[in-house]
C-alpha cells in the first residue's frame, strides 16, 4: 500500500512564476466565461470548446492548459448545483504541477514555466529530510501575503508487517481528550479553557451585529480551528511516539455517533474535533508501520476490564459491583479497547496527510548543498 505525504517550501517570486500563475489564472476565468455562456460545464466538452483558443491565446503549456480546463469544469459544476451566477477568479490561483511540469532534488526544483524550463534553489527544512528519499509526485505553488510556496507531494509504498507487538486501546473523551491503556492522560483542562474563552468572544461579536464584528468572527473562527489541529497534531505524536512498529492501536469507531443530552454536554461532545483527532492518530501510525483497528464503542465504558461484567460510571470514575474493581472510566474504556479481538473488526488502510504537519514551526531551514 501506499503513504503520501506534503510538505511546504518558501521559493523566491521569479519572474517567470508569477507571469504563468497569472496567465493561468486568467486562462481558468476565460475557459469558465466562455463554458458559463455556452451552458457547458463537463471536462470534455470544454477542451474542445477552449483547448486551442486558450493555448494560442495565453501561451500556456499543454499540461497547464488542461489543469485550467479542469478547474473550471470543477467551478461551473459547482456553480449550476448551486444556482450561483458566474464565477469570478483571483488574480493568482495555485499553480499545479506533475511529473512532466517539475523535478524534485534536495538543493533545487525545475518547473515548466511559460518561458521555458526553469530551477530554482530550495532549502529544506530538517524536519522534512526522512521524506528526500520518498518519490515526488505532484506539487503546487501558492501566492500568500508572506510569499510564493511550494507545497509538494511524496509517495512511498508501504510494506506489509507482522503486527505481533503490543495492543494499546486509546479512549478520547471530554473530562481528558485521550487516554491510553499504557496510561498515558492528556487533559482536557487547558482545553476546555479555550473552547469558553472561543465561546464568550463569539457570543460578544455576534451581539454587535456589524460588518468589523463579522470579519472578527470570520478570524476568531479560523484560529479556533487552528488550535484545535494543533492540540490534535500534539497528542496524537505522543501517542503514536509511545509505539513501535508492529503494534497495534485500538480506537472506538466514533464516526456517526450522535447523542442529544443537553445544551452543556453536546457544546463539549461538539465542540472538539475528535474525528480529527482520530485522523491524525491514524495516518501517524501506518507511517510508523502501526496498525489501526476501530471497534464498535458499545458499553467499552461500562464494562469491567477485570471480569468483563457491567459496573458503574459516575463522574469519571468506574466501579465493578462484582469484582470490586474501581479505576478512571476513561482509562478502564482504553483497556478494554485494547483487549478486544481486532480480528472481527475493520483494519485501516493507507492514509493521506493533506496537511502540513506543526513542526515546521519549530524546524530551521538547513541548506544541504
Amino acid at each position: 500500500m501506499k503513504n503520501f505525504v506534503t510538505i511546504k517550501l518558501k521559493i523566491p517570486q521569479r519572474e517567470e512564476i508569477l507571469e504563468a500563475m497569472g496567465q493561468y489564472s486568467r486562462a481558468v476565468g476565460y475557459i469558465a466565461d466562455k463554458g458559463f455562456k455556452a451552458g457547458v460545464f463537463k471536462r470534455y466538452d470544454l477542451h474542445h470548446l477552449c483547448y486551442y483558443d486558450v493555448k494560442e491565446r495565453f501561451g500556456l503549456p499543454s499540461q497547464f492548459v488542461i489543469n485550467a480546463n479542469r478547474v473550471a469544469s470543477q467551478t461551473l459544476k459547482s456553480v449550476r448545483t448551486n444556482r450561483g451566477g458566474k464565477p469570478v477568479f483571483k488574480e493568482f490561483l495555485p499553480l499545479p504541477f506533475d511529473k512532466r511540469t517539475f523535478t524534485f532534488s534536495s538543493d533545487k526544483i525545475s518547473l515548466t514555466t511559460i518561458k521555458g524550463r526553469i530551477d530554482v534553489a530550495i532549502e529544506v527544512l530538517e524536519y522534512y529530510w526522512k521524506y528526500l528519499d520518498w518519490s515526488p509526485q505532484t506539487a503546487q505553488i501558492v501566492k500568500t501575503k508572506k510569499g510564493l510556496f511550494i507545497h509538494i507531494t511524496f509517495s512511498r509504498d508501504i510494506q506489509d508487517c507482522v503486527f505481533d507487538g503490543e495492543t494499546i486501546g486509546v479512549d478520547v473523551g471530554i473530562n481528558h481528550v485521550a487516554v491510553t491503556s499504557n496510561k498515558q492522560f492528556f487533559s482536557g483542562g487547558k482545553i476546555k479553557s479555550c473552547m469558553v474563552k472561543f465561546k464568550r468572544l463569539r457570543s460578544k461579536l455576534q451581539a454587535k451585529g456589524t460588518r468589523s464584528s463579522k470579519r472578527l468572527l470570520r478570524k476568531l473562527s479560523r484560529r479556533e480551528r487552528r488550535f484545535k489541529a494543533w492540540a490534535n497534531h500534539n497528542i496524537s505524536r505522543n501517542i503514536v511516539d509511545s509505539c513501535e512498529a508492529g503494534d497495534t492501536i485500538v480506537m472506538e469507531d466514533i464516526k456517526g455517533i450522535r447523542k442529544n443530552k443537553g445544551r452543556k454536554f453536546n457544546f463539549w461532545l461538539y465542540g472538539w474535533n475528535f474525528y480529527q483527532l482520530q485522523i491524525f492518530i491514524e495516518y501517524k501510525a501506518v507511517r510508523k508501520g502501526v496498525r489501526i483497528v476501530k471497534v464498535s464503542p458499545y458499553l467499552t465504558s461500562q464494562t469491567c476490564s477485570r471480569c468483563g461484567n457491567l459496573g458503574f460510571r459516575s463522574k469519571g470514575f468506574f466501579r465493578c459491583p462484582h469484582c470490586g474493581y474501581s479505576l478512571n472510566a476513561d482509562l478502564n474504556a482504553s483497556l478494554n479497547l485494547a483487549k478486544h479481538d481486532s480480528m472481527t473488526d475493520r483494519v485501516s488502510a493507507a492514509v493521506n496527510q493533506p496537511n502540513i504537519p506543526n513542526d515546521e514551526s519549530k524546524a530551521h531551514p538547513v541548506n544541504r548543498g
